[in-house]
């Protein structure tokens, strides 16, 4: 029965029956949980790696249906949304991507049945019909490669089932007025080739209510009355065939659609100056417009107006003046393996993938924007990975392997001025260029573990990555080619990242292990803004450094599972991103290796099978992470930062204070800053209890609770009200399903965010009307300028969702 318990349990990070949740969750003959961490099959138990592993029943049961969701069960874990191409930023442990622009990789790699993925769009497409998700903590580049420093996200979609499968799902959403549909055929076509067929589709009106009024003098149209009215199709085939038992070859295909309006859910947070958050004053040089109070505070009720489309240069505006991302994404994986003989077996893994994004950002609460800006995305990657690993009976084993990539991205950039507003120059917020950057991967990687005995194995290994970028860059607006004038059009990287480990497991039931590690991200081209003629837009590779230990076991006869890890790593060379404003009000996006950080801290988590009460499982995870900026003083002064405020790096001898006539600062000092999405506390904690209820039906209650301590979403300092930080929360998900004899039918109340708290992960601040009407932009000087204060806005997180949900299963469950 404790086997049974355990599949039910929210989370299991080493419970020797998680597997038990069905085809989709890999298990060993002795029910183990099953894990790639190493690129091969291991116990999670044995594995000398940080990973938590979640059950693809888990995700069902709490309704996750994006990788948005997963910071819900994994502690340390945090996405931010953010605008046009971008795409999710990921944080684990402190560590993630902070830049607000699509040439930067992520620091947490996103691994999709083997095939590793950089882009923050491809997070919007993989999570369906999912196995297993596997989160791996702290740098992962021998297995993993590139792009890993903080850690890797690995999704195992579900494979073909041994016997006729079939599964319809609907679901309504109350709050958002939301619908979704799934089906999913899985089964043996023949003696040696099975398939699987899932697809799903979704639609929502949206959670936030938008009540802002369009002044339609300036330019603007109404918005959606809800935000951010979002709609999915996802659509996957597996096709799994084993002629032999020594050769196997399986192949995946997806393809993912999404389209939302104001998918990032942008409000504004905190308003230091009465009324200046409406975006268009009484000095309006078009008419006088009365300003417009913005309750300035992150809830349900949001206020954004649209530009109308034929009221902006380079027009008409897509989407009819909506601000709209919408996405296609296509890829697929071949994996063959072999065994060449009983102790060697060779993997091939080939993997594209395709995407293509166009996007329209512009909106204000009540005025017309100044300028729009569209948004035109594609990102293709073809990867080969071969792999060789040995298990031999004697002491000395290996893995070997090697990697090739061949990518390439293309970004247009169209910047459309409001018309109307005729005081804006037609020189500025009229530019239309586009960057191509080629990438081109070779990589060879090989690791050694030798048992010193049977409870003793040493393992080191090595990882060499070569990389090289090419970037292009072509002026629309004047019919040239400016990539003869870019002083640094080509990158190259060639590093090694070494790792070794020491692991003990004195019993089946206990593993202490300890590992030194190093790894990357490379670095690539700012292309959020194309480069201007003559203009450096290159940064830096991303480095990492340090090492972990770590205890996992299995206690009282194996009804408590506790895990403990300790971590100390440091960066250097952090691609770290700010919005710098500048003189016209345009805001400038830069990407800089902004010096040192530091992130360490401990990981603790227990699952618990009370054997008295049957049919119980209880969780908890914590994370205590403290990771902070040891050197950090080139990211740009937001709007009107005085030096009071800490804006005190980098003066700028063009630039002088009117007030003093001293050149301007340019830059803030953050060292010893909180990192952005790094809270010091974090943490999960929950429950599952199932019991029978006659004639073969079942009902269970899940319980899961996201806890998070406060934390920046964005470097900066002096930011007024410090509306910068995320306070902390609590966030409650519940739910409560009624299983029909046989799991031929369910019926499901779940309830995510229940408390219907609005956060976010992600913020800026933006003065640009002030900028404009009422006196410039004075950061780095004595005083601000008569523009006052900026205010702080944010992209939000998901809020409440109720659902109610239908399964059917007409042959029973796989």
């Amino acid at each position: 029965m404790l086997a049974a318990v355990a599949a039910l349990s929210p989370i299991a990070w080493a419970s020797p029956s998680f597997a038990q949740a069905g085809e989709r969750a890999p298990q060993a003959a002795s029910g183990e949980i099953i894990v790639t961490a190493r690129k091969r099959e291991e116990s999670i138990l044995k594995v000398p790696v940080v990973v938590t592993a979640v059950a693809g029943e888990t995700l069902e049961n709490l309704q996750v249906t994006e990788v948005t969701d997963l910071p819900r069960l994994v502690p340390s874990l945090f996405l931010g949304s953010n605008l046009l191409s971008i795409g999710p930023q990921v944080t684990l442990r402190g560590i993630g991507t902070s830049s607000s622009d699509p040439g930067v990789d992520q620091s947490v790699s996103l691994n999709i049945d083997g095939m590793s993925l950089g882009h923050g769009l491809a997070y919007g497409s993989g999570m369906f019909d999912v196995g297993q998700v596997e989160v791996l903590k702290g740098p992962q580049a021998l297995f993993f490669g590139k792009s890993s420093p903080g850690g890797v996200i690995s999704l195992r979609t579900a494979d073909p089932t041994d016997e006729l499968e079939v599964i319809a799902r609907a679901g309504y959403e109350f709050e958002a007025r939301g619908k979704r549909g799934e089906l999913i055929v899985s089964g043996p076509v023949t003696e040696t080739l099975g398939a699987r067929f899932a697809a799903t589709l979704s639609e929502a009106d949206g959670y936030f209510k938008n009540k802002a009024v369009p002044i339609v003098e300036t330019g603007a149209q109404a918005g959606l009355k809800r935000e951010s009215h979002p709609r999915e199709f996802i659509a996957r085939g597996t096709l799994l065939w084993e002629p032999t038992d020594r050769f196997s070859a399986r192949f995946k295909f997806t393809h993912a659609f999404n389209k939302a309006t104001h998918p990032e859910s942008p409000q504004l947070k905190y308003c230091p100056e009465e009324g200046q958050a409406f975006g268009v004053g009484p000095l309006s040089p078009v008419n006088p417009i009365p300003l417009i109070r913005y309750p300035c505070k992150l809830d349900r009720t949001v206020y954004n107006v649209y530009p109308d489309a034929n009221s902006y240069s380079n027009g008409p505006l897509p989407n009819d003046g909506r601000p709209t991302l919408k996405s296609d994404q296509n890829y697929g994986t071949l994996e063959l393996n072999y065994s060449i003989s009983p102790d060697i077996d060779i993997t091939s893994n080939t993997g594209y993938y395709h995407l293509k994004s166009s996007s329209l950002f512009g909106r204000t609460a009540s005025a017309a924007p100044f300028f729009a800006v569209t948004n035109r995305f594609r990102r293709r990657e073809f990867t080969q990975e071969v792999r060789v690993n040995s298990d031999f009976s004697s002491p000395l084993n290996f893995t070997l392997g090697g990697f090739y990539q061949d990518g390439r991205m293309y970004d247009r950039v169209t910047f459309h001025r409001n018309l109307i507003y005729g005081f804006i120059p037609p020189t500025i917020l009229n530019d239309d260029r586009a960057t191509t950057v080629h990438i081109k991967t070779y990589s060879l990687f090989g690791q050694l573990r030798y048992k010193l005995s049977e409870q003793l194995e040493l393992a080191g290994g090595v990882r060499w990555t070569d990389e090289t970028r090419r970037e292009t860059v072509f002026d629309f607006q004047n019919n040239v080619d400016l990539t003869p004038t870019l002083p640094v059009p080509r990158i190259n990287a060639n590093n090694f990242s070494p790792e070794a480990t020491i692991t003990y497991t004195p019993t089946d039931d206990l593993t202490l292990f300890a590992s030194y590690k190093k790894g990357y991200k490379s670095g690539s081209f700012k292309i959020a803004v194309p480069a201007v003629a003559g203009e450096d837009n290159s940064f830096g590779d991303e480095q990492v450094q340090g090492y972990e230990v770590g205890l996992k076991s299995r206690l009282l006869d194996r009804s408590l599972l506790l895990n403990l890890a300790f971590y100390d790593y440091y960066f250097k060379g952090l691609q770290v991103g700010g919005i710098t404003p500048s003189n016209e009000g345009v805001p400038v996006i830069k990407t800089v290796n902004a010096g040192k950080a530091r992130s360490y801290g401990l990981d603790l988590d227990l699952a618990y099978f009370p054997r008295a009460v049957e049919g119980l499982s209880l969780n908890a995870a914590v994370s205590w992470n403290r990771a902070r900026y040891t050197e950090l003083n080139n990211i740009g002064c937001y709007t009107n930062q005085t030096i009071a405020m800490g804006c005190v790096n980098f003066p700028n001898p063009l630039s002088l204070d009117a007030e003093t006539g001293l050149p301007r600062f340019t830059a803030q000092e953050l060292s010893g800053t909180q990192m952005v999405r790094a809270p010091e506390w974090s943490g999960s904690i929950g429950f599952s209890y199932e019991m029978p209820v006659g004639n073969g039906m079942r009902l269970q209650f899940t319980n899961n609770n996201q806890i998070s301590s406060d934390y920046p979403t964005f470097p900066a300092v002096g930011v007024p009200n410090n509306s910068q930080i995320q306070k902390g929360f609590v966030k409650v998900d519940a739910n409560l399903t009624l299983k029909g004899a046989e799991d031929r039918w369910e019926v499901a109340l779940i309830g995510r965010n229940i408390g219907g708290k609005v956060t976010a992960s992600t913020c800026y601040t933006n003065n640009g009307a002030g900028q404009n009407f009422l006196g410039g932009n004075n950061a780095g000087g004595v005083t601000a300028s008569a523009a006052g204060l900026p205010e702080t806005g944010c992209y939000t997180d998901s809020g409440r969702q109720l659902w109610v949900r239908l399964t059917l299963r007409p042959f029973g469950k796989n």
